[in-house]
């Protein structure tokens, strides 16, 4: 039944209709109901930071606009006969172009620390997040950026990351390194390491590689990831094709394997350009279920503010 459902979404998704492109028709009243309110929130956003931004801003300083984005993002997961587990992500930046040293203030629920293949990479105490970013140097294909915030949540947790990010292209293909070390007040230090390789065919698809390993406290010793993609644009404004596979490790003594994972996530604007709708059927062997077959479906939706989905 689990590999009926796989392959079943995975034809409907990559049917030959995806390859038509939809004509432009004016929004209905409906739709631009929906893009007033829509535009009226994105407002207010970048209202705030011009607001904020003003403070800094110099009597010979260039009109500037800001760039400030917002993204919320609401995960369902169905497996076997359980009950849904929604999982929400909020992620804002306010972009202060005036501000000294590049200074970007945010707004989150992401923790800290997750690998990119976490599927809730959210605090799990329901927490939100506050606090500014510093871009303390910046050379030739290398970034120094310092984070610094507090979780509230009961007694405040204040927080702070350091991350170091280095980029080199060759012949078409661009490798990016990253180191972050974060420490929480409540849950001491962690460290998250990634490298990522990509390649970008001329059809636009982008073949992706990462490799990842973190420690923290509650992990179970050094954990790992390595996770190989192929993000591929189908006809249309947003439409993605995405097949993945992941594994996922542990050492803390003894290495074991946690989980193999493969998916085929499908991408599209849903209604409105600045909403994305996503389905991936998925099928696992955790180590928790003695590696046994456990397919799964994601279902995902989310709202861009301040830029399309195309922007990113």
């Amino acid at each position: 039944m689990g590999l009926a459902l796989f392959f079943g979404v995975c034809g409907m998704v990559s049917s030959r209709a995806d390859l038509i492109p939809s004509p432009e028709v004016p929004p209905t009243y409906l739709e631009q109901c929906f893009d007033n309110f829509h535009a009226d929130l994105n407002a207010r956003y970048q209202g705030v930071a011009r607001k904020l931004d003003s403070f800094f801003k110099r009597a010979d300083d260039a009109e500037s606009t800001t760039r400030s984005t917002a993204r919320v993002r609401l995960m369902l997961k169905i497996q076997d006969a359980e009950a849904l587990t929604p999982n929400a992500a909020f992620k804002g930046k306010l972009a202060l172009p005036y501000a000294e040293e590049r200074l970007n203030l945010f707004v989150d629920n992401i923790k800290r620390g997750a690998l990119p293949g976490d599927e809730t990479p959210i605090l799990k105490d329901h927490a939100m997040q506050i606090g500014a970013q510093l871009s303390l140097w910046e050379s030739f294909r290398s970034y120094l950026h310092l984070q610094g915030g507090i979780r509230f949540r009961g007694i405040p947790d204040p927080f702070t990351q350091l991350e170091f990010e280095y980029e080199r292209k060759l012949d078409g293909w661009v490798g990016r390194f990253s180191q972050a070390v974060f420490y929480y007040a409540k849950e001491r230090a962690g460290e998250l390491t990634e490298v990522d390789v990509e390649y970008a065919f001329r059809d636009k698809s982008i073949f992706r590689s990462t490799t990842a390993s973190n420690y923290t406290e509650d992990t179970l010793g050094a954990e790992f990831e390595q996770t190989i993609s192929l993000d591929m644009p189908l006809a249309g404004r947003c439409r993605n094709l995405i097949p993945n596979a992941s594994v996922f490790a542990h050492k803390n003594g003894t290495f074991l394997m946690d989980n193999y994972r493969l998916n085929l996530t499908y991408r599209t604007c849903f209604y409105r350009p600045w909403l994305i709708f996503e389905i991936a059927p998925q099928i696992e062997f955790p180590r928790e279920r003695d590696y046994t077959f456990t397919p799964s479906l994601l279902i995902g939706f989310e709202i861009w503010f301040g830029s399309l989905p195309e922007d990113r």
